[in-house]
């Protein structure tokens, strides 16, 4: 039996589908926390959907045979609408999301509900897969629909379904796409048959369009410094070149076949185990800094949030709701610390900004890791309130992005493994400071543990702990930055 997702595990990788259906000892046992906010995500844009046709039906059972028996019983009684439907054959399974009687033409509309802004290539093939199952087991259809979320949806006040959606027609694309799509489920049955795990080449597929959940397990022989860990990361066509010469660790790559700087520098850091240092290039780069030094670090939520949680926001868009600021007032003088988390079920937006504004003054330099974001929020949260406007232009006026030293390659070290990221960088140079020691470890944690402790359901003891445990987090990310600079400083004058 292939279902949909099944077929569009396939599509990704033939050895994703085969492991999923016949190793799922294998997924590692956090998966499906990890992913629990999107499906979550996914679930609440379901609901809106389903209220754009308020007169439909549910044939959702957790139960296959339950499903199929009910969506049948549901067609009979001559339902238009039929939320939830299950369609299932010999060899083929597929529950769509919503299904419309056109009493027009005597068909069935599909419309496939996805909590992306945009129509995406892979819904294509997703439909053209319900097709075949569909008209496969007898239902005729008509026209083929995507419902996603609207990305100029501006929340204010309740939700209004018609306004947070936009509904768009891709029935050419996915009739299209039919006949290929018939080949390929008889390729992806073919694999399920198959007794042997198969094997294939990894390259791209491992995180297209989706994240596999194998990848520990298909990555246990990569060795640390690999091709794939390249700066800038090789093109498909490079890595099949490395691979069909049996090249999978950077030091084996011949002189010559790279071309990017960045990569270039990594390869001969690896190789050759040293330590890339253009001081000249830091020094004009630290030249730039004024005292006092601000090292700023937000956390925000949004970024993985379909539905808004505040009036004026778009789906999707980040919101502040914690910095952690370190100043340093000059040369040598004591290290100052600052935060602010809010913990109430309110856009936190205006009380940080607030508390921002009463301690970064009109001069000095601001610091940030990947400072693009820090300034995207400054600019976010003076739109939104114009009293802090001219606050945040000033800000993001004397912004000053660490990380670019290691971007452009001023400073390459071999287990930085390609990457310029705080997390990468850190454990090198200042190896005492760690994030495994926190109960939060990255930025998506804290996003939903900020989410969990504002809520008012959550216990207070709860929400107290995960108020310490942000704040904690929060504050190594400046610390971070004090940090490397002192090193990139040592670097420099000794």
């Amino acid at each position: 039996m292939l279902t949909k997702s099944d077929f569009i595990k396939y599509l990704q990788c033939y050895k994703y589908l085969w492991l999923y259906k016949n190793r799922k000892d294998l997924i590692p046992a956090d998966y499906a926390d990890r992913f629990a906010q999107i499906f979550g995500e996914g679930y609440k844009v379901e609901d809106y959907a389903y209220k754009l046709f308020p007169d439909g039906a549910d044939a959702y059972d957790e139960d296959f045979k339950t499903a199929i028996s009910k969506t049948q019983d549901l067609i009979n009684k001559k339902i238009q609408v039929i939320f939830q439907p299950t369609i299932s054959g010999r060899e083929l399974f597929s529950r769509a999301d919503i299904i419309k009687f056109d009493t027009k033409n005597k068909c069935w509309d599909i419309y496939e509900i996805k909590g992306s802004t945009s129509v995406k290539d892979i819904y294509e093939a997703d439909l053209a897969f319900q097709k075949v199952c569909l008209e496969t087991n007898g239902l005729k259809l008509g026209k083929l629909f995507i419902i996603h979320v609207n990305k100029e949806f501006v929340k204010k006040g309740e939700i209004k379904p018609e306004k947070f959606l936009t509904i768009v027609e891709i029935t050419q694309e996915v009739n299209d796409l039919v006949k290929e799509t018939r080949t390929q489920i008889k390729e992806a049955l073919m694999v399920l048959q198959k007794t042997k795990e198969p094997q294939i080449r990894i390259l791209k597929q491992c995180y297209d369009p989706y994240e596999c959940c194998f990848t520990n397990y298909c990555w246990k022989d990569v060795p640390t410094n690999s091709i794939y860990n390249l700066a800038g990361r090789l093109s498909e066509q490079k890595l099949e070149q490395l691979l069909d010469e049996g090249i999978m660790a950077i030091k084996d790559i011949p002189e010559g076949f790279l071309k990017s700087h960045r990569a270039i520098l990594q390869h001969q850091a690896i190789k050759h185990n040293t330590v890339h240092i253009e001081k000249d290039k830091i020094a004009q780069e630290l030249a730039h800094l004024k005292y006092p030094l601000y090292f700023l670090d937000y956390e925000t939520y949004g970024f993985g949030a379909a539905v808004p949680l505040f009036d004026g926001y778009h789906p999707y868009e980040n919101m502040p709701f914690q910095y952690s600021l370190h100043v340093l007032p000059k040369s040598k003088a004591k290290l100052e610390h600052y935060k602010f988390l809010s913990a109430k079920f309110a856009d936190p937006a205006p009380d940080l900004a607030e508390s921002l504004r009463k301690i970064i003054k009109s001069k000095g330099s601001v610091l940030a890791w990947n400072a693009g974001f820090e300034m995207g929020c400054n600019d976010q949260m003076g739109q939104r309130y114009p009293k802090y406007k001219k606050f945040f232009a000033s800000v993001n006026l004397r912004m000053f992005d660490l990380m670019q030293i290691f971007r452009q390659g001023y400073y390459v070290h071999k287990d930085f493994a390609g990457s310029a990221s705080l997390k990468k960088v850190l454990p090198v140079l200042a190896p005492k400071l760690s994030y495994e020691k926190l109960n939060i470890h990255e930025g998506g944690t804290a996003s939903e543990s900020w989410r969990k402790m504002i809520d008012p359901a959550t216990d207070k003891t709860e929400s107290k702990r995960i108020y310490n445990d942000l704040l904690k987090y929060c504050e190594l990310d400046t610390l971070a930055m004090v940090e490397i600079l002192k090193v990139l400083e040592k670097v420099i004058f000794g």
